[in-house]
């Protein structure tokens, strides 16, 4: 969905651009000649119709870059692809707050209210993985029960 809207605002910019230059660029070409009239630019010297273009042109520059600024920064935000750790240490399920310490440092937290009791298990192998709808959820393997996680660090 972000590429997608990356995407689409990479489209949009671009075409803006063929659109201006195909109209000529122009604020006096792009306008009837009522229009023009009506706006009271037709007082304006030939120069100062110049600086109106160039800063009109200028905004739209700036809006479209800080569009794209905003999607690139979204896009970095959040890594949603599954994690295949262990659990380090004595395992024994979860009940109610266990924090989860992974073995490749992350540290986890149940979210929800839950609780699955398992054998003593040592390092067992989990899989985190993200829902659109629903956050972070963790499985450990073996086990078919899924919690709702959220990270810590």
């Amino acid at each position: 969905m972000r590429h997608f809207l990356l995407f689409s605002v990479l489209a949009l910019a671009s075409w803006q651009a063929d659109a201006q230059s195909a109209e000529g660029g122009s604020i006096k070409d792009r306008m009837s000649a009522e229009q023009f009239r009506a706006a009271g630019l037709h007082k304006l010297s030939e120069a100062e119709l110049k600086q109106l273009d160039a800063w009109f042109s200028g905004e739209k520059t700036v809006v479209v870059e800080k569009v794209v600024e905003r999607t690139v920064e979204v896009e970095k935000k959040e890594d949603t692809s599954d994690i295949n750790s262990n659990v380090i240490g004595e395992f024994r399920g979860w009940r109610g707050y266990t924090e989860f310490n992974l073995a490749n440092g992350q540290v986890w937290t149940q979210a929800e209210a839950g609780a699955l009791y398992t054998s003593k298990l040592t390092d067992p192998k989990v899989r985190i993985v993200h829902s659109n709808f629903s956050g972070w959820k963790l499985q450990v393997e073996g086990y078919n029960s899924w919690i709702k996680v959220k990270r810590v660090k």
